[in-house]
């Protein structure tokens, strides 16, 4: 999708919605009401949830906005996407005796 975003900035701001919506569905986030899947958000990735709430007024309002305003929505989606996708990392304990 980024690199399409020269090409097509309002297209590729729409798929990346679309593709953070279809990370958070199997998550349990509920797809159908924004505030409360936005509420959830702020649970579990604090530091992301304002960004999040930028990127999908951006994208609701996608004809209006400005070429930086995509940008900035492109910025912020990704790193939704990236706290979504991210794997704990387990660490791996001995005990000592």
């Amino acid at each position: 999708m980024q690199s399409r975003f020269v090409d097509s900035p309002k297209g590729a701001v729409t798929e990346a919605d679309d593709l953070v919506s279809s990370v958070m569905k199997p998550r349990g986030y509920p797809i159908s009401d924004f505030d409360q899947r936005a509420a959830d958000i702020s649970v579990d990735h604090p530091r992301v949830v304002e960004n999040y709430r930028s990127a999908r007024e951006i994208a609701l309002r996608i004809e209006k906005a400005t070429t930086e305003d995509l940008r900035t929505a492109m910025i912020h989606h990704r790193s939704l996407f990236d706290e979504l996708v991210q794997v704990p990392t387990i660490v791996d304990r001995k005990e000592v005796a």
